[in-house]
């Protein structure tokens, strides 16, 4: 009995212990308050990189930085603003890479139907 009871407890300890390291890993780390300003800070670089550029029309662009890695989303109207953007997004300094997920808006503002 003594031996039962002993294992059943080694068992809810492992138990315990492989969910809270399970549940850590996959909440993440949370980052420092100091680590979100940064982050916040590069975002605000690059958006205005974006919006200085006389040719990119960057209004539809959302910036998301993490850790130097900055995220594009949103969408431009002519395929060279695709490279475009990421070039001026890569060369603010703190960004290490950048991941581009913007999307081509075919037929310019006129058939857009979120540009009002």
């Amino acid at each position: 009995m003594h031996s039962t009871n002993r294992s059943r407890s080694i068992a809810t300890v492992l138990v315990l212990f492989l969910t809270s390291t399970l549940t850590a890993c996959a909440v993440g780390a949370h980052k420092s308050e100091a680590a979100n300003q940064a982050d916040r800070a590069t975002a605000q670089r690059v958006e205005a990189a974006l919006a200085a550029d006389q040719e990119l029309y960057s209004r539809h662009i959302t910036v998301r930085a993490d850790d130097g890695v900055v995220r594009l989303t949103g969408f431009v109207w002519d395929p060279p603003d695709l490279v475009e953007a990421e070039r001026i997004a890569g060369a603010v300094p703190g960004v290490t890479p950048v991941v581009s997920s913007l999307e081509l808006q075919r037929n310019g503002m006129d058939n857009s139907p979120v540009s009002r």
